[in-house]
């Protein structure tokens, strides 16, 4: 069944994983590769930021999932730690979502036994509930304006691992910006390890311009590479070339 959520219509597509996936009519986008939702996000992310060897070498964790969508970075997440050898690992899952509407249907048919309650602190409006040991907080709006009240509210732990999941650069360049990824940065452990299915190379110039260090990566079904990013160590000599030979530019907010 398709609905209607506070950003237009929502079309839903089942990927040949068998798991469901939203056609978004505002970003006149699908939220995930139609080869499979939940098995692209396992190895984007999942795999992508080496979530298993994390928990297994920290004791806490600090997750935000840029673009919440159909929940199913979350439901990843969860399977992830229940298969966990003793899941005592403490973890904080961030996210942020426009459409409360979506939000809400995600949670009902992707997440139907995860119970979360509306809050409203300082104008800020946010789902927030627990599993486990992770506690979640879902920020409702623009995640520029969002994520730093949160910030400045105290309720954001410094960054471990991003998910950075937002529909593509050209239908949502806000979210893949050089000032994007530079705030990114302010919020984030130095360790931070970054993950995202683009290989752009305009969200490379960005990510370079905001301090970061790419790594070409071998990406999901179909998609040649995806990217990752890190806070330490030095890009490739070769993958630096590659996009300096590119007339491509950086994403700046306007």
């Amino acid at each position: 069944m398709n609905f209607k959520g506070n950003l237009g219509n929502y079309k839903i597509i089942k990927t040949e994983d068998n798991t469901d996936t939203i056609y978004s009519e505002y970003f006149d986008e699908a939220c995930h590769n139609l080869s499979g939702a939940y098995e692209e996000t396992l190895h984007n992310y999942i795999l992508g930021c080496a979530i298993p060897d994390y928990l297994n070498r920290n004791s806490n964790c600090s997750i935000f999932d840029v673009g919440f969508g159909v929940g199913v970075g979350l439901m990843a997440l969860l399977d992830q730690y229940t298969k966990m050898p003793n899941y005592t690992s403490k973890m904080q899952y961030y996210s942020i979502e426009l459409d409360e509407t979506l939000l809400l249907w995600s949670l009902r048919n992707t997440l139907p036994n995860l119970k979360l309650e509306k809050k409203i602190i300082h104008d800020l409006t946010f789902y927030e509930g627990e599993f486990q040991n992770i506690g979640i907080k879902i920020f409702l709006g623009d995640g520029r304006i969002t994520m730093p009240k949160a910030q400045s509210l105290d309720l954001l732990s410094p960054l471990d691992v991003i998910f950075q999941d937002a529909f593509s650069p050209k239908k949502n360049p806000m979210l893949w910006s050089v000032e994007w990824f530079s705030f990114l940065k302010s919020i984030s452990r130095q360790g931070v390890l970054l993950s995202t299915y683009s290989s752009s190379v305009s969200i490379r110039k960005s990510l370079l311009s905001a301090g970061w260090t790419i790594e070409n990566a071998r990406g999901f079904a179909m998609k040649k590479s995806m990217t990752k990013a890190k806070l330490t160590g030095v890009s490739a000599p070769e993958l630096i070339e590659q996009l300096q030979r590119s007339p491509s530019l950086e994403i700046r907010d306007k």
